[in-house]
This record gives structure tokens, sequence and C-alpha cells, in this order.
């Protein structure tokens, strides 16, 4: 296992610096190592992150180079360490420190001025490939996110299909997986899971064994709706950046896609299934909520707001509006109706909630660490696991 391969060895006692320090101010220690493949050499593109515990603060997370070190500068306080290699796509299992999921990692405890020392070596993984195609054309789909999804339906490692069609998920522990395309705001198209199936509990489970690639796991999509729009500031007249919309649908109140304005103020919410949508412009994540300060039209509430039909693949543009930035506004009254993962939700979020909601927990979602949904969608997965056993 992997977690054999890690050690831990805090530094011994350090010559105390006769530099004179605020009360105020703590001294930084380090965390320091090298990640290596189980049996093999340095891993480059590997992404520590460390998460402190409780949760008051946010720690930056680095990369390890090309000899496969790292190195992590941080106040004193308890750690929990992970060592993903999602973003570069490695072949090697993610993993937190010793080899556990998060809610079972070990507390890595860093003292003020003390240097750790903490070498991780990772397991080859096995991977899944396929190739996306457009349902009518047949034409490769480049810039689909492809993700392998775990038993509690969360995305753990994830391949964007490339301009022939193709994507690879790596570094996946042996296991039974549902495999999930989304085109996002990048391309236009409708989310489904394999094989066809519209939904997480009727997915096909594709199995990997590791190290091997489990391959033709195909995929033919069908184009979206989009909705486009372009806001500007209601006191310059120019393009209002970094403003955050959302098409929430109207019925059942569940949200679809969101977007932040680019410097030229557009925005783009592609990929969306067939219904009647309440466009909200100007949202923040509170630990509370999420909450738009208006909507379509300048109406400042949910029930005001005029909704837009849509049929895919049809494009609806010229849904403007007039917004300033999010950033900083007192949380206003009319909350947008959502299910689902609100980090995922409010990128614009500058400082996240100091522990999870009720209902919630947090863990690594497409290499990001967000609270997630324990309830819902875990009994859909078992309820489908159970009907197809039946069928069988």
């Amino acid at each position: 296992m992997a977690g054999r391969a890690l050690r831990a060895s805090v530094g011994g006692s350090l010559a105390v610096l006769a530099v004179l320090v605020a009360p105020a101010t703590a001294a930084a220690g380090t965390i320091a190592g090298t990640v290596t493949a189980e049996g093999g050499g340095p891993l480059q593109g590997v992404e520590v992150c460390p998460t402190p515990e409780p949760y008051t603060f946010e720690a930056d997370c680095v990369y390890t180079d090309a000899s496969g070190h790292y190195q992590l500068t941080l106040r004193g306080a308890d750690y929990k360490l992970s060592f993903s290699a999602f973003q570069s796509n490695l072949r090697y299992v993610s993993e937190w420190y010793d080899d556990a999921r998060y809610s079972e990692a070990d507390l890595f405890h860093l003292g003020d001025s003390e240097n750790a020392n903490l070498d991780v070596a990772l397991a080859e993984g096995g991977s899944i490939g396929g190739a996306v195609t457009d349902e009518g054309t047949e034409a490769p789909v480049k810039g689909i996110w492809a993700c392998a999804v775990d038993s509690e339906g969360i995305p753990i490692r994830c391949d964007r299909s490339d301009s022939s069609g193709a994507y690879l998920i790596n570094g996946l522990p042996s296991g039974t997986y549902d495999v999930e395309y989304e085109g996002g705001n990048t391309v236009n198209y409708l989310r489904e899971f394999y094989e066809d199936a519209d939904s997480w509990a009727a997915a096909t489970p594709v199995l990997v064994t590791a190290p091997a690639t489990t391959p033709t796991i195909d995929a033919k999509l069908a184009q979206g709706a989009e909705i486009l729009g372009h806001v500007t500031d209601p006191e310059t007249s120019g393009p209002s950046k970094g403003v955050f919309v959302c098409a929430n649908e109207q019925a059942p109140g569940e949200y679809q896609g969101c977007d932040s304005t680019d410097a030229n103020g557009d925005y783009a919410i592609r990929s969306l299934p067939a219904g009647a949508y309440l466009v909200a412009f100007e949202l923040e994540y509170f630990p509370w909520g999420l909450w738009a300060k208006q909507w379509w039209q300048g109406a400042t509430t949910m029930a005001e707001a005029d909704p837009i039909v849509l049929a895919p693949p049809e494009t609806r543009t010229g849904i403007d509006g007039q917004a300033t930035s999010p950033f900083g506004f007192p949380p206003p009254h009319d909350p947008v109706a959502w299910s689902g993962t609100v980090e995922t939700l409010s990128p614009l979020t500058r400082e996240p909630p100091k522990k999870c909601k009720k209902g919630f927990h947090r863990k690594l979602v497409k290499g990001k660490r967000r609270c997630v949904r324990k309830h819902k969608k875990h009994q859909q997965r078992r309820k489908g696991r159970q009907a197809r056993k039946v069928r069988g």
C-alpha cells in the first residue's frame, strides 16, 4: 500500500533565533519532502494541499518540481495533507496522509518555527479511455470533461477530450466507476453518463483493474441549449467584469449552469437541457446559502422574474443585465433555489466556510476542496444499484 511508504519526521530541536517577534506574530514552519512513484522515481506535477483543522483559514497548495520535491510554508497548526495527481492527470492514485479518505486522514501537527519532512510514494492506478462524438454528425468533440465518479457520486479523476475526441482518465484505484460527460460552459453538449444514461443511478458501471486501462468507453452526445448575454456597470455604462450569473431551472428549481462575466462583460451559460430558466445576476455564497441581488430584466425576487423557455439546440442571446461586481455586497433578501454543491456554484467566493453545512462533507471534487451533499444522491445510487441487481 502507498500508505506504508509515507513517513513523517519532525526535525529535532531548532536553534532559537535571537529575533524579537511581535506577540501577535507567529513564526512560520515548513513541511517539505519528495513525492515518488511506488518502487520508482520522482513525480513532477503532484499538487500538495494542506487543509487546516479546524478549517478556520485557507492555506495555499504547491506542486512538486522535476525532482519530486515540494515545500509548504505554514503557520503552526494541525493539517490534513492531500497529494493529488488530478491536475496533471498522472497515472498515480491521489491520497490523503496517511493513505486514507479525507474523513479518516491523519492529522499532521506543525509547530511554529518547526521544520517537518514528509516523503510520499503514490501507487500506480488504472485508467479509463474512450472517445466522444457528436450524436448527429458523429464528428469528434473536443473539450468535453470525462470524469470517473466513485460510489459516493463524487468525480474523483477527469480528463478533457482532445481534437480527436479521445480522453484518458488516469490514476484510478481498482474498482467500479460511472463515467460522466460534461461540456459545461466550454462546449455546448448535454451532460450524460455512460452508457447513454441521463442520471447517475442509471449509468452503466465501468470496471477498472489497476494498473490496466479499460478502453472504448465511448459517448455520443447531443447538443444543448445556451444563454448568452452582456452585463454593464450601471454607474459607468461600461462592461462589468466578474459578475456571477446563473440559470436557475424554474421547475423543479435547481440550478443548471453558471458563469462569471469576462473583461468585456460577456457571459455564456451552455449545455442546458430543455426547460424554463430564471436568470439571476450578482450572486454570492454566504454560510447560510447562495443569494441573488437581482434577476433578469431588473426583477428583485425570483417570483417576479420572467422565465426563458429553451429547447436544445437553441441559443438565446441578449439576456443582458446591469450589475456591479458582487464582491462585498451585504446579504440580500432573495435566495436562489439550488441543489448540489454550493462551492461548485460559486467560484467567486473569497473565503470558504469554516465548516460544511449539516448534510455536507468536504472532499476533493475535480481537484478542488468542496462541500459535497452526503445523502440525496447516495440514496439514489443505492436504489439504482439495487434495481440493476434485481433486473440482473
